[in-house]
């Protein structure tokens, strides 16, 4: 039998390729995808912004998928549920070693051998390395989570990487009840970020450049909607998030992706306060930064990239037991899986919250 992925042929080219299904080895799981998500981050790999994920890679990372294979030795996923052919799950994009310093150190979210799966050349067996993709491999080293019958397809499919990535980021921050939390960015880790840290018992502020973005964070759990576009430039939109906040965000979560908006996060902190870094992940891009002032403020800056791997079955948990947010609309538009190109161009346009690739539903 042959399947079909999709690959990054050259920056800002993608293509998608048959290849064979392998059995899956021991330890390993083998996916008929059913949804996936378009995540900022592959707007990144798209045009060659990516470290590891590079031209010749397969894209997508974040989905869902339904069992299709079992290797030998798997019977249950990570929270000890039982497994078997059918059963939906999601799994972590990043392998955890457990072998590298940075596993024994306990720090499994900075395995050296995080992206060992999903960098490799999708030419190289198994090659459906990556979530868009008729199927998906997934490695021993990987930590899946079953689905909850109750939970939906597409009300599960952002969480093992939007809800999960900004779970971790919320506990980075050591967000605690009656907190004012400014989250910079409302695409779909600033949805989930509002729901997580209204969950958390912060008052949540919601700051966008593209102030349509803002309505679906409110239904999250958002608070309060500050529309950046109000003010005329970078120390505008500091003082204008300084202001409705009042003098300062407890934690501010910048996931918008664009270096100058980290040095107005950290300025938008109130002194002794929390910044959380999630959204500036491309090497060498450089902002302006007033080192004096940021130790005169006594702010925190902490970086959460990708995120324990239990926080995946934290994420699935969470969504379980708020069925009153509305997470199937955090995917607002569906496109056909061989309409892959489509996708992307709305996500980077920021058209959507998240786009979505209807797979296999069936």
């Amino acid at each position: 039998m042959k399947g079909i992925t999709t690959v990054l042929s050259a920056p800002g080219e993608v293509d998608q390729r048959e290849y064979d299904l392998a059995d899956p080895e021991a330890g390993e799981i083998l996916l008929k995808m059913i949804r996936a998500n378009v995540c900022g981050s592959e707007v990144h790999i798209l045009h060659g912004r990516h470290p590891l994920v590079t031209a010749g890679c397969v894209l997508g990372h974040e989905g869902v998928g339904r069992i299709d294979r079992l290797g030998s030795g798997v019977t249950s996923d990570f929270a000890g549920h039982h497994l078997e052919e059918g059963d939906r799950v999601v799994a972590t994009y990043f392998q955890v070693c457990r072998r590298c310093p940075e596993c024994n150190r306990g720090q499994g979210h900075l395995c050296r051998n995080s992206y060992s799966g999903w960098a490799t050349n999708a030419d190289v067996a198994p090659h459906f390395h990556g979530t868009f993709g008729t199927h998906y491999s997934i490695g021993p080293n990987q930590f899946v989570y079953k689905v909850p019958d109750s939970v939906s397809s597409k009300a599960v499919s952002a969480a093992n990487c939007a809800l999960s990535q900004v779970y971790a980021g919320c506990e980075t921050g050591e967000i605690k009840m009656g907190q004012k939390v400014l989250v910079l960015g409302a695409g779909g880790l600033g949805v989930c970020a509002s729901a997580v840290s209204n969950r958390m018992g912060a008052e949540v502020y919601v700051a966008e450049m593209a102030p349509g973005r803002l309505a679906k964070a409110m239904e999250f759990g958002a608070h309060h909607a500050v529309d950046l576009t109000q003010a005329e430039d970078g120390g505008g939109r500091v003082e204008l998030m300084r202001e409705t906040t009042g003098g300062g965000a407890d934690v501010v979560i910048d996931l918008t992706g664009v270096p100058d908006a980290f040095s107005e996060a950290v300025k938008a902190v109130r002194p002794g306060g929390i910044m959380v870094s999630i959204g500036n992940i491309s090497p060498n891009k450089f902002t302006q930064f007033d080192p004096g002032l940021f130790t005169r403020s006594g702010v925190q800056i902490r970086a959460a990239i990708r995120y324990p791997a239990t926080v995946l079955g934290k994420a699935v948990n969470f969504i379980e037991s708020s069925p009153h947010l509305p997470w199937e609309d955090l995917v607002d538009a569906d496109f056909a899986f061989n309409d892959v190109r489509d996708a992307l161009k709305a996500a980077e346009s920021r058209e959507v919250t998240r786009a979505g690739l209807v797979i296999d539903e069936n």
